[in-house]
Parts: structure tokens; sequence; C-alpha cells
């Protein structure tokens, strides 16, 4: 039995429809073709991107920003955002299972990834997150978010950009093993992971989106060298 690491794109899920339907129907397509792989006998181990999501949830943050009911750090949305893309997956994957007649449980495992403090990435954001504004719009955002660091994206317009910084380990390695040992289809490292630093024994998030890819390959990596 093959193990198989699919690492979807946070595009793949969200791509003009911003809505919560319009999500879950592009999920339960890409769920079709997922299936075929449980199908064949192999072990599927899913990882998504959650670039546009993440960005979202932020400027809903943001909009109804008080000192009553504050916004949520990036980390926190990116744990959010985990947690309803996995919602989507597990329904839609379990479904389809269902449909062929599979016996098999899917399971989200919210994870944290180890980053290095010293990162040059934290220096250099540039991770695109959210939206894409235009050229007019663009002033009216750094007036509003001086903080913010605006990238033009390939030609399709201005995105906020965010630290990037390297995996260095999977928190939950252990738990995934488990999970996957038991056959069940885990959906994990969301948006790359939740980007965590070791800070006095405790795992402090940071406001920055790892790439998916390269959790997606330490994942892999780790799995094989201990199945």
């Amino acid at each position: 039995m093959a193990k198989v690491v699919v690492a979807l794109g946070g595009n793949a899920i969200l791509s003009k429809d911003a809505s919560a339907e319009a999500q879950r129907k592009a999920v339960g397509s890409t769920v079709e073709q997922l299936v075929n792989f449980i199908e064949n006998g192999d072990q599927l181990i899913i990882t998504h991107g959650n670039g546009p999501q993440v960005g979202n949830l932020l400027l809903q943050q943001i909009a109804v920003d008080t000192p009553a009911n504050p916004a949520m750090p990036l980390d926190t949305c990116g744990a959010m955002t985990q947690g309803s893309i996995g919602y989507w997956f597990q329904n839609a994957m379990k479904e389809e299972l269902t449909k062929r007649g599979i016996n098999k449980d899917v399971m989200t495992v919210i994870t944290q990834t180890i980053v290095d403090a010293d990162d040059p990435a934290f220096a250099n954001p540039s991770k695109p997150i959210g939206p894409f504004y235009d050229e007019v719009q663009v002033a009216d955002i750094k007036a509003e978010h001086p903080d913010w660091n605006l990238m033009e994206d390939a030609g399709r317009g201005y995105r906020r950009v965010v630290p990037s910084p390297k995996p260095v380990e999977i928190n939950e390695y252990s738990a995934i093993k488990t999970v996957v040992d038991a056959g069940i289809v885990p959906i994990v490292s969301g948006g790359g992971g939740i980007p965590v630093v070791r800070q006095d024994g405790k795992l402090v998030g940071q406001e920055a989106v790892i790439d998916k890819d390269f959790s997606a390959a330490k994942l892999l990596s780790w799995l094989m060298l201990t199945s």
C-alpha cells in the first residue's frame, strides 16, 4: 500500500466565489478524484493551502475589530481555516466514500509547524494572502493598513504578503502517524500548518504563513523514514 500525500492549493478550494457553499462545492468535486486513490488501495494523506481563506478571514476580523471584540491574530486565523476547510473535506470525503461502499474514517488534525525564530523570511515578507487589489485600491489599502506589505502578484493585481518561514518540524508528527497507521484518512498541515516557534518551553504562534508544499514534503519524508 503506497502512501500518497496530496497538497491542494487554497485557490483550488476558493476561486471567485468566497461563500461557504461555493467552497464546499469545489471541495466536493476535488474529493471525487481523491477517493480514487483510496479505491486503488493507497493510504491517502491530504494537506491544503489557505492563502485566500485566511486573507479573507483576516479582513472580516479587521472589519469588526473593537476593544470589546478584538480581531484574532494571523496564527489563530490559520487555525480557524484549518478547522473550516478540514470540516468541508471530512464531510465531502465521507459522503463519497459511503457512496462507493468504502468504510473508512476521515479526520482533521489541527497542525502546528515549528519554524526557526531567526528565519530570514521574517524580515522579507513574500507569501501572498487574501484578495487581489488593483492599482487604484492600493493607495487606500496602504493608508488604512500602513503595517501591511503589498506586492504585485503575477500580473493579476496586488496582494498582501506576510513572512513565509521554512518548516523545521511538524509538531504533530506522532499523532499523524498514529492516524495513518490506523488506516484513517488524515487532513493535516492546512495552510502549511500554524507557524510556531519554541520559546521558554512553549510553542508561540507567529504572524506568518508557511508554504504548504514545503510542509507536505517535510511530512512525507518523515512518514517514509518512520514507515
